[in-house]
């Protein structure tokens, strides 16, 4: 029989011993170039000596926590960019405390040398360990159980970077099961062929005999996944495609009300980030204020009705970025390259100043930090319409930012609006203190990006 593949948590813990070891090594190396440097013997007493600098092994596993995820762990263009981002937050943070210390309390040559000796090192060390998570031996191997536009969902899913460690099986079995041989059930099935997981992709109903050979497959060690979690745990969005209202009911009713979040410490997060936002962004907002004033004139700022939390309706104020007479034609989305945009509007769109004013929603609760971006409600009506359980995502306040905003580029159509929804719903149902300050930290690297739009 093949070798057992190693398990998600597995591969996770050896994606964080890489990154480990990679930054010990760096530590080591940057001590040693500093001892050419400054003419000092490079020995066990000196290591001992600057010992303190071996903190940045757990501060370097920690800043690439976000590459672990398998959706950028076996990708490496996602890779590449991951460390490079943790790279440069590391050292922009280094560079405040070093201004802000002085250069006697924290020398700068080493902390150069530790950044760029842990980014090539878990570069390599990731790219030797997806080379060999990816080989025949440690490869996962899925049957797919399923008929309909949810196992067609399911083959489209195996050929995910994040699924590149993985390899489906063929047949794909129908859920009443056969192979070759009509006797033979899913069980048997996936034993000749080695699965090590199935993943059932099933509209309707599965019947008796169906569950009783997937418990057979999981007393044999197979794993058992429904496709609606193998979608949510590569992609980090929910499948609402693909998903009926009986989802609601045994996800999102039961994850989203079982959550560990304390309303407390969210609106203190809240409060905080707005009240230092708020004055770290008085001058760029006044700056703001005058360019719109003296490329279009009044009105600076623009007010539209938002849905909020279970559908409560407020008024979400920016600088106006658009002509005034925009929407002369009544509310429509804003396409790529809008010619409304002004000059000034775009440049405040893709630095995001243009929300600024929008924290005053923050400190009256209308919004939150992080959480699904409030809709017009002339588009909430459309959207009902065309998207399956659209109304879910107003179970939570929405946010300045959030998990949808830091994934997709804006939307302006029906196909960008159920995206967004994919990931605003893995948001409610995963939503923690941890997990905001990530998409904080994400919507940084946004702003540093020129991404906004």
């Amino acid at each position: 029989m093949q070798a057992r593949p190693l398990r998600a948590s597995d591969r996770k813990f050896l994606l964080a011993l890489c990154d480990a070891v990679s930054a010990t090594t760096a530590v080591v190396l940057a001590m040693w170039t500093w001892s050419l440097t400054a003419g000092v013997p490079y020995s066990f007493l000196f290591i001992r000596a600057q010992a303190l600098w071996f903190l940045a092994v757990p501060v370097w596993v920690i800043a690439l926590s976000p590459t672990r995820h398998v959706s950028t762990a076996f990708d490496v263009r996602s890779t590449v960019p991951g460390v490079v981002h943790a790279s440069g937050a590391l050292f922009v943070v280094y560079l405040v405390g070093y201004f802000s210390a002085g250069p006697d309390a924290l020398p700068r040559l080493i902390a150069m040398y530790i950044l760029w000796n842990a980014a090539w090192l878990t570069l390599g060390g990731r790219l030797l360990l997806l080379w060999t998570l990816t080989r025949e031996t440690f490869s996962r191997r899925l049957l797919i159980v399923g008929d309909g536009v949810q196992a067609d969902a399911a083959l489209a899913l195996g050929r995910e970077p994040g699924l590149r460690d993985a390899a489906v099986l063929t047949p794909m079995l129908r859920p009443e099961g056969a192979g070759t041989d009509a006797t033979e059930g899913i069980d048997r099935v996936a034993v000749r062929l080695g699965a090590t997981e199935v993943v059932v992709a099933v509209s309707g109903a599965v019947s008796a005999e169906t569950i009783e050979q997937l418990l057979r497959c999981q007393e044999a060690g197979i794993d058992i996944v429904t496709f609606a979690g193998a979608y949510e745990h590569v992609m980090r969005r929910v499948p609402v495609r693909y998903v009926g209202q009986d989802w609601m009911l045994s996800q999102l009713f039961s994850r989203a009300g079982t959550v560990d979040q304390s309303p407390v410490a969210k609106r203190l997060l809240d409060l905080l980030a707005a009240v230092v936002l708020g004055v770290a962004g008085a001058v760029p907002a006044l700056l703001a204020s005058l360019a719109v004033l003296l490329e279009s004139g009044r009105p600076v700022l623009y007010s539209q009705w938002r849905e909020g939390l279970g559908g409560r309706p407020f008024r979400l104020t920016k600088f106006r970025t658009m002509s005034r007479d925009a929407e002369a034609a009544g509310p429509q989305w804003s396409p790529a390259n809008d010619p409304r945009i002004t000059r000034v509007g775009r440049v405040l769109r893709r630095t995001h100043l243009d929300e600024l004013p929008n924290l005053w929603a923050v400190l009256r609760g209308d919004l939150s930090m992080v959480g699904p971006r409030p809709e017009r409600p002339e588009f909430i009506k459309i959207l009902q319409r065309e998207v399956p359980l659209y109304r879910a995502r107003l179970v939570v306040t929405p946010g300045l930012t959030g998990w949808a905003q830091v994934n997709t580029p804006y939307g302006d159509s029906i196909e960008d609006a159920t995206t967004k929804l994919e990931y605003d719903l893995y948001y409610v149902c995963h939503r923690s203190f941890w997990f905001d300050a990530d998409i904080l930290l994400r919507t940084v690297g946004r702003i540093l990006g020129w991404k906004g739009r």
